[in-house]
């Protein structure tokens, strides 16, 4: 199971809030008995702060330069962080009433996708090459991976004895069909949860003539 740590990345954090929430960590770190050697120390974590915000104050009229150099300001100070969310990590070990004591935010932990519901279309258009079939599948919100289904007339009952082919994006190619054949497609969305029950949502059947 996972547990929620510190925040250990700061990259989509916008500009004040980041020079912000880097001094709340300062002040909340300074004289906290939980942590008491911090790494890096808070004289340097401080002076990447101030470093930081002063050159975020000069670039707001500033030049091209001047917006350079608060960005490699702003780097030198994600850096420090990252590194003293490491050490914050390793003291709390999960313990969340000691991160939220550091000042750091704590990591969210990804809510199960469950079962995908089935996705919106399946279109499938014949390749160049015979027995070739492109397969265009509707996109599922957090899908792990696409599945395609298929068969010869006459359709197995169960849906282990189909042919399956899988594919990391909602787009894929089917091949080594039989021309003059008749098969059946239906594709599905996967999850950890679907793979692990072998339960898929799939959409309707289609219905096609290789030829």
């Amino acid at each position: 199971m996972r547990t929620q740590r510190a925040v250990t990345s700061f990259t989509k954090f916008k500009d004040n809030d980041l020079f912000e929430l880097s001094q709340s960590i300062v002040n909340k770190m300074t004289k906290n008995i939980d942590f008491p050697t911090p790494i890096p120390t808070l004289i340097v974590v401080q002076a990447a702060v101030k470093a930081y915000s002063d050159a975020l104050l000069k670039c707001q009229d500033g030049t091209k330069q001047d917006t350079a150099n608060k960005n490699a300001k702003r780097e030198i100070l994600e850096n420090n962080l990252s590194h003293l969310g490491a050490y914050i990590n390793s003291i709390a070990e999960g313990n969340l009433t000691m991160i939220d004591g550091s000042g750091f935010p704590v990591t969210k932990i990804p809510e199960p996708v469950g079962i995908p519901p089935a996705p919106e279309y399946l279109k499938l258009t014949p390749g160049d090459t015979p027995g070739v079939m492109y397969a265009d599948i509707g996109i599922v919100s957090r899908a792990l991976s696409y599945i395609v289904i298929f068969s010869q007339d006459p359709i197995p009952e169960k849906i282990d004895d189909w042919h399956a082919k899988t594919f990391s994006k909602s787009t894929g190619v089917i091949t080594g069909l039989v021309r003059g054949k008749k098969y059946t497609f239906m594709a599905a969305a996967t999850s950890a949860e679907s793979n692990k029950t072998s339960f898929y949502n799939f959409t309707k059947p289609i219905e096609i003539y290789i030829q």
